[in-house]
């Protein structure tokens, strides 16, 4: 029997949350870093390209979590590969905590990850303030400049 891996547990959080949301998926390409799934639903079809990050980064502010979610050169690729696609993209960040109930699930649709990606940025930094009902993405400008993305956003 093989042993798991923590990535493992992460997308497997993921993958719950789907199944209970309705949406079976079939992965397409998994790695420890990241994983893709394609979706066929009864409203249309999709990726889903899902990384993880187990704890968040350590912030100066009391009450915020963020994490880090660095893009590989190939990631970047495959993404805009993605973006010029038919379907429907989302990228799912896990963004782990302990204890593990506290861990979080951020969605970004392909409109927000074509708007990351014409910044050159090459990572992305999510936070949330205890309370807030979206996570927010910087951009440059500052907390009041950053893109927000709801908390309870589906696929």
């Amino acid at each position: 029997m093989s042993k798991l891996k923590e990535a493992d547990f992460y997308y497997g959080a993921i993958l719950s949350h789907l199944f209970t949301n309705g949406i079976c998926p079939m992965m397409i390409e998994g790695g420890s870093d990241r994983q893709v799934y394609e979706f066929t639903t009864n409203q249309e079809d999709f990726k889903l390209f899902a990384k993880y990050r187990s704890m968040p980064i350590v912030t100066l502010q009391d009450g915020y979590s963020s994490w880090q979610f660095s893009f590989s050169p190939s990631d970047i690729s495959e993404l805009k590969t993605y973006i010029g696609d038919a379907k429907h993209l989302s990228v799912g960040l896990v963004c782990g905590n302990e204890p593990l109930n506290k861990s979080e699930i951020a969605i970004l649709h392909k409109e927000e990850i074509s708007e990351i990606l014409a910044l050159g940025k090459e990572s992305l930094t999510i936070s949330r303030k205890e309370g807030e009902r979206a996570f927010r993405i910087s951009i440059g400008g500052g907390r009041e400049q950053a893109m927000q993305i709801k908390c309870n956003r589906k696929y």
